[in-house]
Formats: structure tokens, sequence, C-alpha cells
């Protein structure tokens, strides 16, 4: 008998959790962005989830796509390290301010929306998963 762990969704509830933890912080480092609106020469620090997501090591799942060959091109540009949050690299052309605070709140609130709506999507497809091996356990709908 084969004693090995069977991945019920096939990692799809680790990466989920990985991308509810990951939004938490991104909504943390907007906050903060928000927060020190009014701090001179504030830096705002942006974070890019997508990113990170993508970066995360996984185990190799029959059919996908691996790189082979160090000379084949990449499906996608490696980000730079997403995990840790930086600071907003370039000239904010609209950056008015004689205080060099480059906190756009604008943008800041819109990032916060687009997160919040990701969180909340994320979340619900976890609710999902999980309730579809509730289901499972009680032996199906009855």
């Amino acid at each position: 008998m084969d004693h090995h762990p069977v991945n019920l969704f096939g990692g799809t509830i680790s990466t989920l959790s990985r991308s509810l933890d990951l939004r938490a912080r991104k909504h943390e480092t907007v906050l903060n962005n928000v927060a020190n609106a009014d701090t001179p020469n504030y830096k705002p620090f942006v974070m890019d989830v997508e990113a990170a997501i993508q970066k995360e090591p996984q185990a190799v799942v029959p059919g996908t796509m691996q790189l082979t060959n160090e000379r084949h091109l990449p499906g996608r540009p490696s980000p730079d390290d997403p995990e840790t949050a930086r600071t907003a690299d370039g000239e904010n052309p609209l950056l008015f301010r004689g205080d060099q605070n480059g906190v756009d709140i604008d943008a800041e609130m819109t990032a916060l929306a687009k997160n919040s709506l990701l969180y909340r999507a994320s979340a619900q497809m976890v609710k999902s998963k999980l309730s579809g091996l509730k289901n499972v356990i009680k032996g199906g709908s009855q």
C-alpha cells in the first residue's frame, strides 16, 4: 500500500493561502503609504503580488512548461524580488509638491480598492474549495 500524502487540490489551497498572505502585506504597504502622504521626502513603497506568486517555487506539475535550456526564451521576464516592498523608482512627472513627497493618494486608494477586491476573490475561492471538500466528506448532497 502506498503511504504517500495525497494533495487533493494540486496546490491550489497553498497558492491561494500565499495570495491571501501577500495581499494582506500589500494592504499594509498601501496603508503605510497613505499614512505618510504628508511626510516630507517620503518615497512610496510598491509591492507586486502577482510577480511574487509567480516567483513562488512550486513542485513540477505534469503538463506545465519548464525551461529546459538556458538558451530558450523565458515565458516572462524575471521580476525583481517582489517579496519585499521596494520604493518606487523613477521621477514622478506629476509631483508638484515642494516637500518631495511621492505619494499619489488617488493611485494609492485605487491600488487599495483593487487589492481588496482580489483579496476577497481569493478568500471566496478558498471557501469554495473547502466547501467542496466538506461536501465530499459528507457523501455528496443529501
